[in-house]
């Protein structure tokens, strides 16, 4: 029995000894290779609802005049019984004194449906028509006129110096019963066909603009 190990051992060693280091380091990269884009699979798939939306960190600093950003805020796909989505974005407030803080929807793009707001408009130069919403309407509408709802919320309009900070989130929710089953069947089969009619664009588009200025007291 000892001399039947002694066998063993010594061919196993001899295979070792065929196998080069580099084989080695290579079979090991190609492992780590196939496992890391099985994860980004998975990743992509399991979060396709936002897989473009990323939370974007802004810092304004302290300055006589209004500073500006223009935030795009998209999902890839909407259903009913859809993981809630939700994005933030954080405005810093590094400055010497106190700012406020607000946004504005400049446009809503809903299933290739477009709002382009009174406040949107009037950034372009366009002329109105009369039939614009406002923004403020627009936040209205997304939140209550459809089956899902859509929230963009500013926790804090008012931030003081140096330590400051507010959040802007927006939020979709499409619970899987949202209580009115011809509107969920509705705007799902809208929103089934949309994805498959439309590849690469998303199912909801929002373009904001954040504000900060400093705070007059």
């Amino acid at each position: 029995m000892n001399e039947e190990k002694k066998k063993n051992k010594s061919l196993f060693l001899k295979i070792i000894k065929k196998i080069k280091i580099s084989h080695l380091i290579i079979l090991i990269s190609l492992l780590v290779a196939n496992s890391y884009a099985w994860f980004i699979y998975i990743d992509t798939v399991t979060n396709k609802i936002d897989v473009h939306v990323k939370s974007w960190k802004i810092d304004f600093f302290d300055g006589s005049q209004p500073v500006t950003d223009y935030v795009e805020i998209t999902a890839e796909e909407v259903y009913p019984g859809m993981t809630d989505f939700e994005n933030e974005v954080y405005v810093h407030n590094y400055g010497e004194t106190a700012a406020t803080v607000g946004f504005t929807v400049l446009e809503a793009d809903i299933l290739g449906t477009v709002y382009r707001t009174v406040e949107g408009k009037q950034e372009d130069g366009d002329t109105l028509d009369g039939d614009e919403l406002t923004s403020a309407q627009v936040v209205s509408m997304l939140a209550n006129d459809f089956p899902f709802t859509i929230t963009l919320a500013l926790d804090e309009t008012s931030i003081v110096a140096q330590t400051g900070v507010a959040t802007f989130s927006a939020t979709i929710e499409w619970p899987y019963e949202s209580g009115d089953d011809e509107l969920d069947t509705q705007w799902g089969t809208d929103a089934y066909d949309f994805i498959h009619n439309n590849p690469g664009d998303p199912c909801i588009r929002l373009e904001i603009k954040i504000v900060i200025q400093q705070s007059s007291t």
